[in-house]
């Protein structure tokens, strides 16, 4: 009886091990193809010519791979001014950078980087704190609900994301916002980036290994 019971464990300890060795291999995190495979991708990435927003892409690409490395969710941003194509500005979403921010979004993030550091006067000072002219942002995914309407608050005319997200944007939905922030966004310019196959795929999966393997905490 106690030599069938060895036996059983025994067995047991060998599926465990054989199970553990075939989910790193298929990409669990530590696995050959996990998180390493995509840093790997991500270096290897170049931005091609033929595709205008390319070199933005990667630049939240990167950021994306940040913010997936210190555990929160694999997205980035960026902001570039469109006369001298030059970042001014880069966010990533932090949500767990130290303590649980349900409001840090790639989006959010960047932005309140910008607005922070820009300080602009209010419209009572006789300011326009909206002015935003020839500013664009870039996000590796397609903006939520609560970034879509910041970003619409902002002032910001243009905004263009690598990947698609089918369950959880809203540029795909604007029609779906409510009256005030369609009337709001009328007249800008939101939409998927003119970047290459290559970009889209690392941005979607970099999201996608966030949602996949979610920071336990």
């Amino acid at each position: 009886m106690m030599r069938n019971i060895s036996r059983v464990r025994m067995i047991c300890l060998a599926v465990a091990l054989l199970t553990a060795s075939t989910l790193a291999a298929a990409g669990e995190p530590g696995g050959q193809t996990g998180l390493a495979g995509l840093k790997a991708r991500i270096e290897a990435l170049k931005a091609d010519p033929a595709y205008p927003d390319d070199p933005y892409a990667l630049e939240t690409i990167h950021e994306a791979y940040a913010a997936l490395s210190a555990k929160s969710g694999g997205i980035g941003a960026c902001l570039v001014d469109e006369r001298t194509g030059r970042v001014i500005e880069c966010g990533r979403n932090r949500q767990y950078s130290g303590y649980f921010r349900s409001d840090l979004h790639a989006e959010m993030d960047l932005l309140n980087r910008y607005e922070d550091r820009m300080q602009k006067p209010l419209a009572s000072m006789g300011g326009n704190p909206r002015a935003c002219e020839g500013l664009v942002l870039y996000s590796s995914l397609e903006p939520c609900p609560m970034c879509l309407t910041r970003i619409i608050n902002s002032g910001i005319k243009k905004m263009y994301y690598v990947a698609p997200d089918t369950e959880g944007g809203m540029v795909s939905r604007m029609q779906d916002l409510p009256p005030f922030w369609r009337r709001f966004a009328e007249g800008r310019e939101f939409k998927e980036a003119r970047c290459s196959p290559a970009m889209r795929d690392a941005a979607a999966d970099l999201f996608g290994f966030s949602m996949r393997y979610p920071s336990k905490r």
